[in-house]
């Protein structure tokens, strides 16, 4: 059982911080994709481990289960404050490619 709650522990830093390296990288970078893969395979790790942890009727520590709620609804805060950014950074760039394939019509036209 202890095993189990310190792979918690791990991949909650694990998922933190490809968070962060998520944060930090330009619209452009490639290297997104495969982050985002391996924020998704982590929080999938860290799902099963919860769901094995609920199911086993022996483990009844209240505590830490509140506390791995917590965090999760401040995963769910952070990941959502990303998607957003990330979205409207895209948004921006979209729009910036629209300004430019107007700028060149224009310039196509004289």
């Amino acid at each position: 059982m202890t095993s189990k709650l310190d792979d918690i522990k791990e991949l909650n830093r694990d998922i933190l911080s490809c968070m962060e390296h998520i944060e930090q990288k330009k619209p452009e970078d490639e290297s997104i994709s495969e982050l985002v893969l391996n924020l998704h395979n982590l929080v999938e790790r860290r799902q099963i481990i919860l769901n094995v942890l609920t199911s086993t009727p022996s483990f009844t520590d209240r505590e830490w289960l509140e506390q791995q709620f917590d965090v999760t609804l401040a995963l769910i805060k952070q990941s959502t404050r990303i998607l957003d950014f990330r979205h409207s950074l895209v948004q921006v760039g979209i729009k910036t490619k629209r300004q430019i394939n107007v700028y060149k019509a224009i310039d196509s036209d004289r």
